[in-house]
């Protein structure tokens, strides 16, 4: 039975890596804030409204652009969740050197490198809401704090895997 203390690897961490755990919750509270903060301000014509980036997501699904949804709602959402998720338990519960671990790490920094599609998410939802063509959008906090904590997080993510050898 293990225990909820921190494995074998956060513990024989140094330096700066000692702090990854904490990295990882960061990049995990920045990811939702990005995702629920007003991200991205459309106008048409004289007409303004803040969009988060989870509400421009479900926005596709309400016009009934699945296609554009199932995209983005899974590597703007679901897959930055799981990385920072599965970081968090390999850094704090199980012993990420392990046989099979280590293959999971493996795979989270060589998925890490798809991260970045989701800051061309946010490029996407720039130009296109309910799917029309906009006059005009700006970005805000919310697109901001997003592309940090997924910056983050893949930076953690990498640094989490060559501490365990990969």
């Amino acid at each position: 039975m293990r225990s909820s203390m921190p494995g074998p690897l956060s513990r024989r961490a140094t330096g700066i890596d000692r702090s990854l755990g904490l990295v990882l919750l960061a990049s995990l509270a920045g990811l939702v804030a990005g995702l629920l903060l007003p991200a991205i301000t459309v106008r048409s014509m004289f007409i303004g409204r803040d969009f988060s980036l989870l509400e421009s997501v479900f926005s596709f699904l309400q016009s009934g652009d699945w296609f554009l949804f199932l995209v983005t709602f899974l590597f703007s959402v679901v897959f930055p969740v799981l990385k920072i998720v599965a970081g968090l338990v390999l850094w704090f519960v199980v012993d990420a050197t392990d046989a099979y671990a280590r293959p999971v790490l493996g795979w989270l920094a060589t998925l890490s490198k798809w991260s970045m599609l989701d800051v061309f998410i946010i490029a996407l939802v720039v130009l296109v809401a309910d799917g029309r063509l906009l006059s005009s959008a700006d970005i805000q906090i919310g697109a901001i704090v997003f592309s940090v904590a997924v910056l983050v997080s893949t930076w953690a993510t990498r640094r989490l895997s060559a501490l365990a050898g990969n």
